[in-house]
């Protein structure tokens, strides 16, 4: 079953979240045959991504943000062959890791979008989910919800 949360990612400012995966008697699975993906848009419909973030356990693939087509967009290195601009974004999701990203912990998913990434995400409310796909291709959603960014004024 999917868990729902709503997220709060201010504009410009670091986003940091930490989850621990667990089976339904709270025992912690690895996540050593997974990657991870968090994307986030303005509606379901909606093809352009304001913020894509993935991982994996072995390393970050990366982050991009910003509305494709609408303007100023960063691009992070999502896909490992990719070599384009950067933009100075940094962020991504680190698989068997804890909190503040320092070592492992089984089953713990570390999710990191930096400031000048968050800054790219449009004021408003949108919505995102979080999906683990296996090595043998199963894909589950694990979590989805709203992601509310508050405009920055200082900037």
């Amino acid at each position: 079953m999917t868990a729902r949360h709503d997220i709060t990612a201010n504009q410009g400012e670091t986003l940091n979240l930490h989850l621990l995966y667990t089976d339904s008697t709270d025992t912690v699975i690895d996540l050593s045959l997974y990657t991870a993906e968090l994307q986030c848009r303005r509606s379901t419909l909606d093809s352009d991504k304001l913020l894509h973030v993935a991982g994996a356990s072995y390393a970050a693939k990366g982050i991009t943000a910003g509305a494709t087509g609408l303007g100023a967009t960063g691009f992070g290195n999502i896909d490992s062959g990719y070599s384009g601009y950067t933009g100075g974004l940094s962020g991504g999701i680190w698989l068997n890791r804890n909190a503040g990203n320092t070592g492992g912990q089984t089953g713990g998913i570390y999710i990191f979008a930096g400031a000048t990434a968050t800054s790219f995400i449009p004021n408003g409310k949108h919505l995102y989910d979080l999906e683990l796909k296996h090595t043998d291709g199963t894909v589950t959603r694990l979590m989805e919800g709203r992601l509310d960014c508050p405009k920055e004024v200082t900037r």
